[in-house]
């Protein structure tokens, strides 16, 4: 008979229940890989900034190895967690080395997971993270705004991109997050009843309150009526949109939050 992996969010809640777990498991990491007998190691490793994370098989044997160079708690605690989705989930190895196997993985397999597996890898790091229950609970009945993804990114010990991510997926409202470089729009992401709703922008349009916050470098305080027609490129759009932009301006990237 094959064997059948589950589902990342099912083999959380299996690791979870297995451990007891139901506090923030952001806490529980290293006890996680103990009980796989795992080998865990970070290090600072400015030299290799396009590694964030390894998983290395050596026989029955296996490593973490995670790069704390970005001193941010919140991504190496997803990097440590998406390592544990490949383990846990049972990867063939896509890395070869000096005898070596395993996964290496960058920070663009962490935000993006173009493949496959590095896809799946994240859904476990999401969920194991931020796990369903405790955190639906910890959002019920709050708007998606900056306040809420600050608060539970503290919460759940991780970072505000992951956290805003997860949000999306429980919330029930129209609501979509637009990441920029400058005026070009690297993600877009959409909660279920806003999906297919805007068009494949590559820029953030001219005339909108992102638009205009991104010029002047200005980190809005909150949401703002904006015109729905610059975003929606429909001449009679009736949506009455709101959204609230802020940024990183020192490296010149900013997120949107777009509701209606």
């Amino acid at each position: 008979m094959m064997n059948v992996v589950p589902t990342p969010a099912a083999k959380v809640e299996q690791v979870l229940a297995s451990m007891g777990i139901t506090d923030p498991p952001a806490l529980h990491l290293d006890e996680i890989a103990k009980s796989q007998n795992i080998r865990v190691g970070k290090k600072e490793l400015p030299d290799d900034p396009n590694l964030s994370g390894l998983l290395l098989f050596r026989g029955e044997k296996r490593a973490i190895l995670i790069n704390t160079f970005i001193h941010n708690t919140g991504r190496i605690n997803f990097t440590f967690a998406h390592e544990l989705g490949h383990h846990f989930l049972q990867h063939s190895p896509t890395y070869f080395s000096d005898g070596q196997q395993g996964f290496r993985c960058s920070p663009e397999d962490m935000q993006t997971g173009i493949h496959s597996k590095e896809t799946e890898a994240n859904r476990f790091a999401s969920a194991l993270l931020m796990p369903e229950e405790q955190f639906y609970l910890s959002m019920a009945g709050a708007v998606l705004d900056y306040t809420l993804i600050n608060n539970l990114a503290r919460q759940f010990y991780v970072s505000k991109h992951a956290c805003c991510n997860r949000l999306l997926e429980f919330t029930k409202e129209p609501c979509i997050v637009i990441r920029s470089q400058g005026y070009l729009i690297t993600e877009i992401r959409a909660s279920a009843a806003a999906r297919r709703k805007l068009p494949a922008l590559k820029q953030v349009p001219p005339g909108t309150v992102s638009y205009e916050a991104i010029t002047a470098k200005r980190n809005q305080n909150a949401f703002e009526v904006s015109d729905s027609t610059k975003w929606f490129l429909r001449p009679n759009s009736s949506i009455q949109l709101y959204e609230w932009t802020r940024g990183d301006w020192e490296h010149g990237v900013a997120m949107t939050i777009l509701r209606w």
